[in-house]
């Protein structure tokens, strides 16, 4: 799975994740396979199991009386796809190229599968970590804790902060970035 996704992440190919997952190995229960991209100069990564394709950015369409947080929809295939403000989400900061990605998620909300998609400055590759490998969001000392990130993934390039997507985008609208919980 993960060479043809790297492969064509590399080429800058379009990818369809609902086909790969299907080659998933069962017996690679000590790995997970995350999809990294970056938004502005920060790096994130998120289970490609939620994620459906990745497509060139074009032209969004605005929606009316949306929250903040909705950019507007694009039309993939006659399926109109709602694509979410991730970077302020997550207070990152875009580039304001015009090479920009489109990343499609899928959802399992309700009983129905529902489609979300985010803007990526670039869309980095697909990788398999060792489950061992997933490092812990920093302790502060504060009191803050994360909900959003469920870990770090280091590479020789970067580390990578492991998004919980599924939280994030499927928690309903919220004002400004993520909302951070504080411990007592």
């Amino acid at each position: 799975m993960a060479t043809h996704a790297r492969s064509a992440a590399e080429h800058n190919d379009f990818m369809a994740f609902d086909q790969m997952s299907e080659q998933d190995d069962p017996s690679e229960a000590s790995t997970l396979t995350f999809l990294t991209f970056r938004i502005g100069t920060q790096v994130f990564a998120v289970d490609v199991h939620f994620v459906r394709e990745i497509l060139a950015a074009g032209a969004l369409s605005k929606l009316p009386n949306t929250p903040h947080d909705v950019l507007g929809m694009i039309d993939l295939r006659g399926q109109a796809i709602a694509i979410i403000d991730l970077a302020g989400k997550l207070g990152a900061e875009p580039d304001g190229e015009d090479d920009d990605r489109v990343i499609v998620f899928e959802f399992s909300v309700d009983g129905r599968t529902t489609s979300l998609g985010a803007i990526a400055d670039e869309v980095l590759r697909v990788d398999e970590v060792l489950l061992e490998a997933i490092e812990p969001v920093p302790e502060t000392l504060s009191g803050w804790r994360c909900e959003e990130a469920s870990g770090m993934i280091r590479s020789e390039e970067c580390i990578a902060i492991l998004l919980r997507i599924d939280h994030i985008l499927c928690r309903g609208v919220r004002q400004g970035p993520m909302e951070f919980e504080y411990a007592n």
